[in-house]
């Protein structure tokens, strides 16, 4: 049995190198008290403020860094709402603001941050209680000719998801095959797996990946397949 585990793993740490994405991080997302968003991280906002006498906005506080110190590269945000129960979403980046009523994926104008540090202004107009998602990813370009101008994929930057939240909303189902509870789904999930098989450890409701009560291989081929097919 110990042979099976030992083969699992290898197979897995063999696969996950290989579904790895390489992202540019010259430029990153920063939150409002200065620290660098993960790639890939989500981000929740539910503090409700009044924008005028008749309208409500949340804000979500996040930024773009220049960390390579480039002055000469062009910028655009990829946005993607996932959910837009009311309301509007609206982003403003790198200098001019787009709203949308919903659902879809869409990109803003391509230009240069007006500085190393500009703020994104992403928001929510809510008008009821509601949930907004949208994920968000920076591309960057460098500029060909004047007249006209030309823009050509430099890079893909990272990604990050806000979750505007007002109300008592329920917070999302628990991720299938997260076992370590990381929001995720990788290679330590399987690890975490193997851990319990072999120590025989007790193991809590997300380690059951195939929800037949208990804890076996059946479970480590499930994240694997997550894995594989995510």
């Amino acid at each position: 049995m110990r042979k099976i585990f030992t083969l699992l793993f290898g197979l897995s740490m063999l696969v996950w190198p290989a579904m790895a994405q390489d992202v540019d991080e010259s430029y990153v997302f920063m939150d409002e008290e200065g620290n660098i968003i993960e790639n890939g991280a989500t981000v929740v906002r539910n503090v409700v403020e009044a924008y005028d006498e008749v309208s409500e906005v949340i804000y979500s506080g996040i930024s773009v860094l220049n960390l390579a110190g480039s002055s000469s590269d062009y910028l655009k945000m990829h946005y993607d709402i996932q959910r837009l129960d009311n309301g509007i979403y609206q982003i403003c980046f790198p200098s001019t603001c787009n709203m949308k009523t919903e659902v879809g994926v869409y990109e803003t104008g391509i230009g240069q941050l007006m500085g190393d540090l500009q703020d994104i202004q992403s928001e929510w107009f809510p008008i009821a209680d509601g949930e907004c998602v949208v994920t968000l990813r920076i591309e960057v370009f460098t500029k060909q000719g004047l007249f006209p101008p030309s823009y050509v994929h430099k890079a893909d930057g990272p990604t990050m998801t806000l979750r505007f939240v007002k109300g008592d909303i329920p917070g999302p189902e628990p991720l299938a095959g997260d076992v370590n509870g990381d929001g995720e789904v990788s290679i330590s999930d399987v690890n975490a797996l193997i851990d319990h098989i072999l120590t025989g450890a007790d193991f809590d409701a997300a380690a059951d990946v195939n929800k037949d009560g208990e804890v076996g291989i059946s479970d480590v081929n499930a994240v694997i397949d997550i894995i594989l097919n995510k």
